[in-house]
């Protein structure tokens, strides 16, 4: 069955399992301060559906692998939106908290891929080669300019914003917690700044 896979269906699974690994530290984190968090995992997985973690050739829909992807982003997604939601404005837990679990994953993720002296173009790539923007055909993110020292790109569209509306929650939080986790993965030797009409760039420090 796994022949109907290519590269590109795992490349998407594993963004989806890093997205997942990050909000199982969320909610380890709010248990760890004796948040009630499994009543916010239970709505946001009966609203959502649940996290799929087995191998892709034997969980995904073969008949449907397109369709199977897409709503395992969403349901990922969905149910981070959901939970960081009820953290925030139920339980009280700061924004800033979370976002320093993203920025520690975002350290963390640079770590295992080896954590060599990447361009900020290279950096560019190795970020979306982790986080999520939808399936490839969406074309998100369209590069502006580059050079060795600088690369900058244009956010299209943003496909987060109906995630957190659904949620009744604010889609900066979103991009809060994104930034810091791109801001842990390039390091101090870069910088990354992103600005209210979708432009993003990355500089080295140094």
């Amino acid at each position: 069955m796994s022949a109907f896979l290519g590269r590109i269906h795992y490349w998407l699974y594993n963004k989806i399992q890093l997205h997942e690994d990050i909000l199982d530290e969320v909610i380890r984190c709010a248990e760890s301060r004796q948040v009630p968090i499994d009543g916010l995992k239970a709505e946001a997985i009966a609203k959502f559906g649940g996290p799929e973690r087995g191998q892709l050739e034997d969980v995904i829909n073969h008949g449907n692998i397109h369709g199977w992807l897409q709503s395992k982003i969403q349901s990922v997604e969905n149910r981070t939106a959901w939970i960081v939601t009820g953290l925030v404005e139920k339980y009280g837990i700061e924004v800033n908290d979370i976002a320093e679990i993203y920025r520690l994953n975002g350290k963390k993720a640079m770590a295992e891929v080896d954590g060599g002296d990447y361009t900020p173009k290279e950096l560019y790539i190795k970020i979306f080669d982790k986080m999520l923007e939808g399936m490839p055909c969406d074309r998100v993110n369209e590069p502006v300019s580059e050079s060795e020292e600088e690369f900058s790109w244009k956010t299209a569209r943003c496909l987060h914003k109906e995630r957190w509306d659904l949620a009744n929650g604010d889609v900066a939080i979103y991009y809060q917690l994104r930034d810091a986790w791109i801001e842990g993965f390039i390091g101090e030797n870069n910088i990354y700044t992103r600005s209210a009409d979708g432009m993003n760039n990355i500089r080295r420090y140094r």
